[in-house]
């Protein structure tokens, strides 16, 4: 496969990232219209939080589930997409349950910013686990976007507006979730790259939805949660416009979209090289906050998003060996 293949796999994960952007005032606009409709603003318990964070993600990618399952119909779903599909939802189901719960205590930005720490952790992955070796050009690009986080992360928490953000029973808890969810998307993104070689996009996402979906399921029951799922309930959301957007979104673009085009072009480059490139989902979230105006633009977010954007540009001018020269007994460096 050709440098420019991999420089447009490059690209097309970055439109990738303006769709995940999206999701993090999205989640929390549509968890507060849900607050305001189905419980009215009164305030819940932790354990009826976690049920209603996993019934809303069980919506979420269950609609997603199915639409790429009626999109890819005739096909008949071999090894690579159910079993490949199958261990790509659970780590991207787990990632979200711990995402979404720690957002609970985070602004969008720094939960945005934490979630990219998949860009350390996926190159340590890729040399330990997959025993490839990774190009110093990369190293460096991986070292410029920690920078540009750690520049984002000195953020203003009263940036935020007050009614996103809750203050943690416990000091840094929401930092911490966020941080077990980043390795679980890490884990997702070699998943993604043993099995999105030989897998259809559209059925694998199909099934990697709709095991996201079954875990967030089982996650909300087990706190003891069935709220979303009454039709009183689905009802009165339906007729609520704030949530009707933002979920609409969340389905249509950072959902079927944004992932069916991630298990499409992911696999053409190499894990590390893909972490860098999902720098730029934060990069985006912020955008998005700042335009939604649950955020305010800080000097440290255009520094820190100038930093990342470096790094996505220094590894894209010579990416790492093509996903289809990976069984080369000693691949070579880049350098």
């Amino acid at each position: 496969m050709s440098t420019r293949t991999a420089r447009l796999a490059i690209f097309v994960l970055g439109l990738c990232c303006v769709g995940w952007g999206f999701s993090f005032p999205a989640m929390q606009i549509s968890a507060a219209a849900v607050d305001r409709v189905v419980f009215h603003g009164v305030s819940l318990t932790i354990e009826a939080r976690l049920a209603l964070r996993g019934g809303f993600n069980a919506w979420r990618f269950g609609i997603a589930g199915l639409i790429c399952a009626a999109l890819s119909l005739g096909g008949k779903y071999r090894r690579e997409e159910l079993l490949g599909g199958t261990l790509v939802g659970v780590f991207f189901g787990l990632g979200m349950l711990f995402q979404v719960w720690g957002i609970e205590y985070t602004l969008p930005s720094v939960s945005s910013f934490l979630t990219a720490l998949s860009v350390v952790f996926a190159p340590i992955a890729q040399s330990l686990l997959l025993r490839r070796p990774v190009g110093r050009r990369v190293w460096m690009a991986v070292g410029i976007a920690a920078a540009g986080m750690a520049v984002l992360s000195l953020g203003d928490a009263g940036a935020a507006r007050a009614w996103l953000t809750r203050a943690p029973p416990v000091p840094f808890l929401g930092q911490a979730l966020t941080v077990i969810g980043a390795m679980c998307f890490t884990a997702q993104i070699l998943a993604v790259d043993r099995f999105g070689q030989k897998a259809d996009p559209s059925r694998l996402t199909a099934v990697m939805l709709l095991t996201a979906s079954a875990v967030s399921s089982a996650f909300g029951v087990a706190f003891g949660g069935a709220t979303l799922f009454r039709g009183a309930t689905v009802v009165a959301l339906c007729r609520d416009f704030t949530f009707d957007w933002s979920f609409a979104g969340l389905v249509l673009i950072s959902s079927v979209l944004a992932l069916t085009l991630m298990n499409a072009w992911q696999p053409r480059i190499a894990p590390a090289t893909a972490a860098v490139v999902y720098c730029l989902e934060p990069v985006f979230g912020t955008l998005f906050s700042v335009a939604f105006r649950t955020e305010a633009l800080m000097g440290v977010t255009v520094i820190g998003g100038a930093i990342i954007l470096a790094a996505v540009l220094t590894i894209s001018r010579r990416p790492e060996e093509p996903a289809q020269n990976r069984m080369a007994e000693a691949p070579a460096l880049a350098d």
